[in-house]
């Protein structure tokens, strides 16, 4: 009896604590991480080039922002459009985000190969976006559009926020 009792007890090797996963609230996981160390703690002169930025509708520089810990980088363009830029390099961010879920438009994609999540308070206006992107197990990079006038075709925060999101991504070093 005292040896069933005692097996019984026992932990399963595969249910240990050393390889059970978090839970993730349904996020995906990365398949391949990426290094953001190089720029966690400059966004505003790291993530994107001043060409990169003049493509996106940008010739202003960028302020550096710290916000709940993490930097980011607020752009804010001539006809009153903004984009902010933000990498957390010690958070599973994605996760969070499937987690707490804000708004109500929470919609599920890729960017680049990477899982993503578009959040928006509503489908119309205001045209206001925040693309959340998993880079890694606790890394991922937060991007805000706030765009002007109703979203369409060619004129969606989400996609421009995507389109922010990518030009980062592309130049970040595979994790190591």
């Amino acid at each position: 009896m005292a040896l069933t009792s005692c097996a019984s007890r026992q932990v399963p090797p595969e249910q240990t604590t050393s390889n059970v996963l978090p839970d993730r609230y349904g996020a995906p996981s990365v398949e391949r991480p990426v290094d953001v160390a190089g720029v966690v703690d400059r966004p505003c002169s790291s993530l994107l080039t001043a060409a990169e930025l003049r493509a996106l509708g940008y010739v202003s520089p960028g302020r550096e922002r710290r916000i709940l810990d993490v930097d980011d980088c607020y752009w804010v363009a001539t006809d009153q459009q903004s984009l902010s830029l933000a990498v957390d390099a010690d958070r599973d961010l994605l996760a969070d985000t499937y987690r707490t879920r804000n708004d109500p438009v929470f919609v599920p994609t890729t960017v680049e190969g990477f899982p993503a999540v578009r959040q928006k308070s509503s489908p119309g206006a205001p045209n206001i976006c925040t693309l959340t992107t998993g880079l890694g197990p606790r890394q991922a990079l937060e991007a805000t559009w706030v765009g002007r006038g109703e979203p369409r075709p060619g004129n969606d925060a989400c996609e421009f926020a995507e389109q922010a999101t990518a030009l980062v991504v592309r130049k970040l070093p595979p994790a190591r």
